[in-house]
């Protein structure tokens, strides 16, 4: 840029000396120094100088970093459908649907003339015999004992519900059966080996008084409170009765051992039906009054007699006050009390009197709720009453 008119002056100014003089000719000498004047007003401001040459071109910038990805943009409108095209050739022809319902049969024609009467023709010859019949059920004799088989579980001699208890324990291990008693085994003739440890069974009678176990078809279960106290007691100076592996009926002092029961199925024609609702004391108004409570609890049934009950061999206690039942006989004179086949009601006006009274000092007989007949001096009691079939 070039410098003005008035800078080119103000220059020349300031170079000019300030206060020096010089003799002539000789030193020269020093003079006082003038004050400094008052600068000048400023000058008019020069023309504006020409313009000076475009510079050189710089260097390229370095690139930006990418922008980021813009949004899509709306889609465009559908365009219009193409022409449809040609139809395809047909299919092949389906199968044949199946078989339609008959139609509803029409109305009946009436009937025709009836035809002339044919002549009787010759008696045929018969038929050839049938096979026989199944054996009958419920016989009084035990002439076939039918062996069931022994309980895979093993108790002592305390049983849970005594005699009633060892029956339900046989059903529930071989349907409709229940404990044997001697003979019943010995006249099944079975050819299952006993378990090791033997296996508890009721003893038996043949005459109604004394144990025998025979096989004689006409005994019957032996009942005395004897046998583990009609099964309610594992003591070891208690008697029972059971099975041995070789087949034996043996007893001893020893109803703590574990044994299986022998279990048998024959079938008795008498059935136990079950308990009246009602307890009643010894005088109900007589025998007869005691088939009456009994059938009108349970039709067709019967005042129990003691044999009737035990051949029974019914899996239901008697509740714990008892039930009356009247006292058995299989000679005729004496009460005994046994599960004989032969065995009958026995009446001699000594059961409550007739089931008239109801005083302490009358006897009368009753079920036991282990299984057991017992009687004493005590018709005053209230007790249900057994009813057989």
């Amino acid at each position: 840029m070039r410098l003005t008119e008035w800078t080119v002056f103000s220059l020349s100014l300031l170079l000019l000396p300030i206060g020096c003089t010089q003799s002539s000719g000789g030193e020269p000498t020093g003079g006082l120094k003038g004050e400094r004047g008052e600068p000048g007003a400023p000058g008019v401001q020069g023309a504006k100088g020409d313009r000076g040459d475009k510079g050189d071109k710089g260097d390229p910038g370095t690139p930006g970093a990418v922008g980021l990805k813009g949004d899509p943009g709306a889609p465009g409108a559908v365009g219009p459908a193409g022409p449809a095209g040609a139809s395809g050739a047909s299919g092949p022809v389906g199968a044949s649907g199946p078989k339609g319902d008959p139609g509803a049969v029409g109305p009946s024609g009436s009937a025709g003339a009836p035809g002339p009467a044919g002549s009787k023709g010759d008696r045929g010859d018969p038929g050839p015999q049938g096979p026989a019949g199944p054996a009958g059920s419920g016989a009084y004799s035990e002439e076939s004992g039918t062996f069931a088989g022994f309980t895979a579980t093993t108790y002592t001699g305390a049983l849970s519900g005594g005699r009633p208890g060892a029956h339900a324990l046989c059903g529930a291990a071989f349907a409709g059966s229940h404990l044997c008693h001697a003979t019943e085994y010995l006249l099944s003739n079975s050819g299952t080996t006993p378990p090791a440890s033997g296996a508890w069974v009721d003893p038996s009678t043949s005459g109604g008084t004394t144990v025998n176990n025979s096989g004689m078809p006409g005994s019957g279960r032996y009942i005395y409170s004897y046998d583990c106290g009609d099964w309610t007691q594992a003591a070891a100076g208690t008697y029972g009765h059971w099975i041995t592996p070789a087949g034996d009926i043996a007893t001893d002092k020893d109803c703590t051992s574990s044994r299986a029961l022998a279990c048998c199925n024959t079938v008795a024609k008498v059935a136990f039906v079950g308990f009246t609702a009602t307890a009643t004391s010894g005088n109900v108004g007589g025998r007869t009054k005691m088939h009456a409570a009994c059938a009108a609890a349970y039709a067709g049934s019967h005042f129990c007699h003691a044999t009737e009950y035990l051949r029974s061999n019914s899996p239901s206690s008697a509740p714990a006050s008892g039930a009356w039942v009247d006292p058995s006989t299989s000679g005729g004179t004496t009460v005994n009390n046994s599960g004989m086949p032969g065995a009958g009601r026995y009446i001699y006006s000594y059961d409550c009197g007739d089931w008239t009274q109801a005083a302490a000092g009358t006897y009368g007989h009753w079920i036991t709720p282990a299984g057991d007949i017992t009687t004493d001096k005590d018709c005053v009691s209230a007790r249900l009453i057994a009813c057989c079939k």
